[in-house]
């Protein structure tokens, strides 16, 4: 064996193997780094190592088989010992992997991940294939383009959205980075990313700069590159940058995802900016005016591309959001909402949007819930990195008459993934923690949120916590009472102190006490002026409540159906039901209201008749049949809406219509199912 080593060694393969892969480990570093930014596509680089490794076991063959002589390469054995230059070759072997280690070290060098400086942040992030797109700094003259820069940050986002192998977060999550000052790393650790793709937009006239650069959350740059083309090729840029983006993270596309990657969704470039304006309206909607403005272009959008599937799937969408927002069973809103809807499908098949806007119809207006959660699966599976998809998803699993906690918490955890930042998302995803009874997790979660979530959200959720722990919603009152003590004048504390004496306990007059105080400490807000009035008049306070309502304060921050609604209950729980009857034939009353006062007087007034064309007729909800049964004391009736899901069960509590039922044994089950204590009726003060 030994005289074997020693042949090998006279012949230098040993040395001519260490050579070669010194040599082909220098050579592969090299390649990752420039394939990579040349655009090569992933299997050169395979390609090149299959090579090499085959190549290993030919060279150690040649390096025995042959010896290299001044004359060239000959057989070993052809030479003789004497004519021998095997020492030379060693030496030069040698040599050759001295510099192949020495190469090796810079390239490493060169190509070793960056640590992070900030202090947060002390080992290396190990990357997976999560990317966020930063919003695009807009560079033009005019200032003007912000929306444009949006669009272009939006479409590379939806782009690689839509890659089964790839995690991107939401826009509505990134937009809060926005000129922002915070490191790479710390923007990458705060959306839970390995990567972030930032850049800038300059535009002018027809012309169009774009850079785009991948950085790791490591703050090591992974690529960059400048774009300068006519402003009719920027969606050639935005696939190129999406494709170079896929590249580096060497992610396998289907050729379904490759043609997603490659279809502009409009060869109309007009049409294509009026779709990036509507959408920069609504991205962080504070109004029904925006909702309306988009609508105007998108439909502008339309006639200028009556193919363009987004702007129809767009358009549905935000007919449906004019439903909700108008307050009122607009029908023509949500026949709009299914014909665009209807459209953009017929076009494309493939529009996730189309999909999760149907889902919602069938949700909240049909309650069509097989039919929405097909839709859902559909929007999900075109765009596993939709929030919205999984966030509708999730409150569908928690509305359905068949609760699923689970799944609902599952997909309300998906969404808040996608978009971490949003704070409705985490809102939701501390009652889906709450109600899966992970009240630890859910606590963690609360406390880690709140710079997220707005004062208000944050108090409700921590009394649900609560609540929900120790089954008894009388437990909020406990915590209200004790952040008071905090922060005495807080209206928030304040009105949820009264809504707790008022539904939980039924105690009219803390509730006039506590609310009292709230319209002192802001007499502006037109909701708390709205609840004092009412509760002045539930407690019979009669004079105190027109009195109120004839300040000019009330007068001016409240509108004429609000104004029109107070008096209502003002003759109302005085048991003036014909002259409350009078004031509902004002059409100023929205339809959702106004189903609610006449179920009320038309049942005091014993109208069977109309009652029943109302729940018959009209979309009446649990809580409006409740309280027609429990007026015309029709008793299974009553105990058959109480125990649907969607009761309000603190209204019914807070409310005398239900007073003649409060001993009876369906009604405590009722009670005692909705965590409220078993308290008949509260007179004068409590002290908790």
């Amino acid at each position: 064996m030994s005289k074997f080593i020693n042949e090998l060694k006279r012949r230098n393969v040993i040395k001519a193997a260490i050579a070669y892969v010194v040599v082909a480990w220098v050579l592969l570093q090299v390649l990752s780094i420039v394939l990579p930014n040349a655009g090569a596509p992933d299997w050169v680089m395979k390609t090149l190592m299959i090579i090499m490794i085959i190549g290993f076991p030919v060279w150690l063959l040649i390096s025995w088989v042959y010896e290299v002589t001044p004359e060239g390469l000959k057989k070993t054995k052809q030479v003789s010992l004497d004519q021998s230059i095997t020492a030379k070759t060693n030496k030069r072997l040698n040599i050759l992997i001295l510099v192949g280690l020495v190469l090796a070290i810079l390239v490493s060098f060169i190509n070793k991940p960056t640590f992070s400086t900030n202090s947060n942040l002390k080992a290396l992030v190990v990357l997976d294939n999560s990317i966020a797109v930063l919003p695009f700094d807009d560079m033009s003259s005019g200032g003007d383009t912000e929306w444009f820069c949006d669009g272009v940050t939006e479409d590379i986002l939806t782009n690689l959205a839509k890659l089964k192998g790839l995690k991107v977060i939401s826009r509505t999550s990134t937009e809060r980075y926005k000129n922002t000052d915070k490191s790479i790393p710390e923007i990458a650790k705060e959306l839970g990313v390995s990567y972030i793709v930032e850049g800038s937009v300059r535009k002018h006239e027809n012309k169009v700069i774009i850079t785009a650069q991948l950085i790791d959350a490591n703050d090591t740059h992974v690529w960059a590159q400048n774009y300068n083309d006519d402003f009719n090729e920027v969606f050639k840029i935005q696939q190129d940058v999406s494709q170079k983006i896929v590249n580096q993270l060497k992610i396998a596309l289907s050729p379904e995802e490759q043609k997603i990657m490659t279809t502009a969704p409009t060869t109309n470039v007009e049409a294509y900016q009026l779709v990036l304006k509507a959408k920069d309206l609504v991205l962080n909607v504070t109004k029904k005016e925006q909702i309306e403005e988009s609508v105007k272009l998108y439909e502008q959008a339309i006639s200028l591309d009556k193919g363009y599937a987004e702007a129809y799937a767009e358009l549905g969408y935000a007919n449906l959001m004019l439903y909700f927002w108008s307050n009122e069973t607009e029908e023509s809103f949500l026949k709009k909402s299914r014909e665009n809807i209807d459209k953009a499908l017929l076009l494309n098949p493939n529009t996730s949007k189309a999909y999760t806007t149907l889902a919602i119809i069938h949700d909240e207006v049909n309650e069509g819930w097989e039919e929405s959660s097909k839709d859902y699966e559909k929007a999900i599976a075109i765009n596993p990195n939709d929030a919205l998809a999984h966030y509708e998803y999730g409150l569908h699993y928690n509305f359905k008459p068949e609760k699923d906690l689970k799944n609902y918490l599952i997909h309300i955890n998906k969404a808040q993934e996608l978009d971490p930042l949003s704070s409705i998302i985490n809102f939701e995803k501390v009652r889906a923690l709450a109600l899966n009874e992970l009240f630890d997790e859910a606590d963690a979660h609360l406390k880690k949120i709140s710079n997220v979530i707005i004062e208000r959200d944050y108090f409700n959720l921590k009394s649900l916590i609560l609540e929900l722990k120790h089954k008894d919603k009388s437990k909020r009152l406990d915590y209200f009472l004790e952040e008071l003590v905090k922060k005495p004048k807080n209206q928030v504390l304040l009105n949820n102190i009264a809504v707790v004496y008022d539904g939980v306990l039924n105690d009219d007059v803390n509730a006039v006490k506590y609310l009292k105080m709230a319209y002192e400490a802001d007499s502006t807000d037109a909701q708390t002026a709205r609840n004092y009035q009412g509760i002045l008049c539930e407690n019979h306070q009669f004079d105190d409540a027109k009195k109120l309502m004839n300040t000019a304060n009330y007068k001016r921050i409240t509108s004429g159906a609000q104004k029109l609604q107070s008096s209502f209950y003002y003759h109302y729980h005085q048991g003036k039901y014909k002259e409350a009857e009078k004031l509902l034939q004002d059409t100023i009353f929205n339809e959702i209201n106004l189903r609610h006062l006449k179920t009320l007087v038309y049942s005091q007034l014993g109208n069977k008749k109309e009652v029943y064309k109302i729940f018959k007729n009209q979309s009446a909800n649990s809580n409006d049949k409740a309280f027609g049964f429990a007026i015309l004391k029709e008793r299974d009736s009553l105990y058959f809406y109480l125990n649907k899901d969607d009761i309000n069960s603190e209204l019914i509590n807070s409310r005398f219509e239900f007073d003649p039922y409060r001993k009876e044994e369906r009604y405590k089950a009722f009670m005692k199912k909705n965590n409220l204590p078993l308290i008949e009726k509260y007179n004068g003060e409590l002290n908790p």
